[in-house]
């Protein structure tokens, strides 16, 4: 494990857009995050839904970012991996086909370009079972979300970042779904 950084300017950004099913397992899994956890002040949590090239500030600089979001990659619908930036550069896995996709790209390469961009890049992914207009989020990403928020509470450990469960969690801010679709799978 390395040690903890005090000076970490790091992001955690959820893409995704909440009214295209498993497409919003980025935003509700950010949002459950930021109310389960607590991290040093220098980390921002964001849900940015489909931020188009609007991306750039958010990346500008970082020491790390993890982007959460629903990916096209091998694996039966629920499957959460994580990927670095070489492996969506390799087609190893893609960002769903929404708005956001062609942001990233861009901004990522507008700021590399620059000398800018954040030293560090991963994708904290989950394998959409359907990403359907008003389909609303299946049980499998629902559970995936339930994975991720252990994964990226983990991969923040790993990279010095100082993290913990809250002693009394917040309720999350999770409009879009029916409660009785998230208590459920809680």
């Amino acid at each position: 494990m390395k040690s903890t950084r005090t000076d970490a300017r790091v992001a955690v950004i959820g893409l995704g857009n909440v009214f295209l099913g498993d497409d919003g397992f980025g935003c509700l899994t950010v949002e459950r995050f930021r109310s389960e956890y607590e991290c040093d002040p220098t980390v921002e949590i964001t849900d940015l839904g489909t931020p188009g090239l609007d991306l750039s500030p958010y990346l500008y600089g970082k020491d790390l970012v993890i982007i959460v979001d629903a990916v096209n990659a091998d694996g039966a619908p629920g499957t959460v991996a994580a990927y670095s930036e070489k492996d969506f550069l390799e087609d190893r896995a893609a960002l769903r086909l929404t708005d956001h996709d062609l942001g990233l790209a861009e901004s990522l390469a507008q700021l590399r370009l620059a000398g800018c961009g954040p030293s560090e890049l991963l994708v904290l992914g989950a394998v959409p079972d359907s990403c359907e207009f008003g389909r609303g989020i299946s049980a499998a990403a629902l559970a995936a979300s339930s994975t991720a928020v252990k994964q990226l509470e983990k991969l923040l450990i790993e990279h010095g970042v100082n993290c913990h469960e809250r002693p009394h969690k917040q309720q999350p801010n999770l409009w879009w779904l029916a409660a009785e679709s998230f208590t459920e799978a809680s």
